[in-house]
């Protein structure tokens, strides 16, 4: 990192990865370019948890290339006079696997719910389950940084 006095610990960068709610995802697609779209997430025994469709772009880019990279970021002020932005931020490189199991994957969709949506009833029965994708991705290497 190139401004080490704006490095973060790895648990503040855990903990920004936390309370952050949405993110960014990059992969590499098929043909070799990146891809990156924004998602909800959650951090769940200390994996990043995601869903999605069973079909689309993300998923043929997974099934290709497993390594992904997540981006949190929370802008907290621009200070336009000094030409800077006071934020938080936290990066992720890891490897996705699409969970198939599913017992699970009923688990981690129950902790989404209970995450991203406090006080809502998870009502998905075994087919609406098995219909869904849940990515869990292993994170190898975090790094926070914050300009505070």
């Amino acid at each position: 990192m190139r401004r080490v006095d704006r490095q973060a610990s790895r648990a503040e960068a855990i903990q920004f990865l936390t309370e952050a709610k949405e993110g960014v995802l990059a992969m590499v697609d098929i043909h070799g370019a990146p891809y990156a779209i924004p998602v909800n997430h959650a951090l769940i025994d200390g994996y990043l948890v995601i869903h999605c469709a069973r079909a689309g772009r993300k998923i043929d880019c997974l099934r290709v290339d497993n390594r992904v990279c997540y981006t949190v970021y929370r802008t907290i002020d621009i200070l336009a006079e000094q030409l800077t932005t006071k934020y938080t931020s936290a990066v992720v490189v890891g490897r996705a696997e699409l969970v198939e199991d599913v017992d699970v994957k009923a688990k981690l969709l129950r902790r989404l719910t209970e995450i991203l949506a406090p006080g809502a009833k998870f009502a998905c029965d075994d087919g609406v389950v098995a219909d869904t994708v849940v990515i869990r991705i292993k994170i190898e290497q975090i790094t926070g940084k914050a300009n505070r």
